[in-house]
């Protein structure tokens, strides 16, 4: 279960930063004679991703050992982030970045040994 809910909350997230990523600035605020609030419905699906995720982070946290899900989880999220923008947004990817993908990989592995 514990893995499933991971793999969860890391499409939750993804999701959600990429969808305010192509959302863009659709966000706005205005106060001028009467508040109002528009916002575009990519970056409202982001949101609500990213609440979900949220939800779910909190489920993950208070089940879990904090020592073990928070670096696993958040690890997971950094390697899917900086692998997507690379794909979905074209965005440059360095040997700096590829060796912090292998190292996050490499510091999961031993997270996760059975000790």
């Amino acid at each position: 279960m514990k893995i499933i809910l991971t793999a969860i909350y890391v499409i939750l997230t993804t999701g959600g930063l990429f969808c305010m990523k192509l959302g863009g600035d659709s966000l706005s605020l205005s106060l001028k004679n009467e508040i109002s609030f528009k916002i575009g419905f990519i970056t409202a699906l982001g949101f609500l991703l990213y609440i979900c995720s949220f939800l779910l982070w909190q489920k993950l946290i208070a089940t879990y050992d904090l020592n073990y899900i928070v670096p696993i989880a958040t690890g997971i999220v950094q390697v899917v982030v900086l692998i997507g923008s690379y794909f979905f947004f074209k965005e440059p990817m360095s040997w700096i970045n590829i060796l912090g993908i292998i190292l996050v990989i490499v510091g999961i592995i031993l997270i996760s040994l059975k000790r």
